[in-house]
């Protein structure tokens, strides 16, 4: 664990507030990949994430997408993103979501697009919090949408393209009942826009 992020994490925890780190990162080091994508996620709000980045000597800091929850900071020579739990309601057609703040990192988990990238770390002791089997996926090499496939492609058809790109990143396989959603979803990549399809045709090319 690196250790300014440890004591990053007790900082929060000292404030009253909790830190983890979620997503990618945690993914491939259990994959034993080297990452440089650290995000974390925390029941702080923007203003107080800020200010404990600050507190913690951070070289800079600075708001990526704030009123989504998210603050970026160059820390101990990291790039780190902190974003504050949340839950996404879409409009269909739309891959803009209303978003507010959530209290819970399970509910933050769930929001998310797999379950390889639905797992958590808490900084201060390295225990995984994983409520929806990222680890056996992992280990079975699977790519599986967290809960109801078809309405995390609802929400945003980009996903279709991303289950594809892991599958080719990481030499795993889709899931059935993933692969059959994402057949059935096809369509909705025309809601899409020819930017953002390149952007992720890139990485999976």
């Amino acid at each position: 664990m690196n250790p300014a992020l440890t004591a990053l994490a007790e900082r929060f925890r000292a404030a009253g507030y909790e830190c983890f780190l979620v997503g990618g990162a945690v993914r491939d080091a259990l994959l034993g990949r080297e990452t440089t994508d650290i995000d974390l996620a925390t029941n702080a709000e923007p203003p107080a994430v800020k200010a404990l980045l600050q507190a913690s000597g951070a070289e800079a800091v600075w708001a990526v997408g704030e009123r989504f929850g998210t603050i970026g900071a160059k820390l101990a020579g990291l790039h780190v993103e902190v974003t504050t739990y949340r839950a996404e309601e879409y409009t269909p057609g739309s891959r803009k979501p209303v978003v507010r703040f959530g209290q819970t990192l399970e509910g933050d988990l769930a929001r998310r697009d797999f379950t390889i990238n639905a797992i958590a770390q808490d900084l201060r002791t390295g225990a995984l919090i994983d409520p929806f089997g990222g680890q056996a996926d992992l280990q079975a090499r699977l790519v599986r949408a967290v809960g109801d496939p078809d309405e995390r492609f609802a929400e945003d058809p980009l996903r279709l393209l991303r289950a594809v790109r892991f599958v080719a990143q990481l030499d795993f396989r889709l899931e059935p009942a993933t692969a059959a959603a994402i057949e059935r979803r096809a369509a909705a990549l025309r809601d899409i826009s020819q930017e953002r399809i390149a952007q992720e045709m890139h990485k999976l090319l």
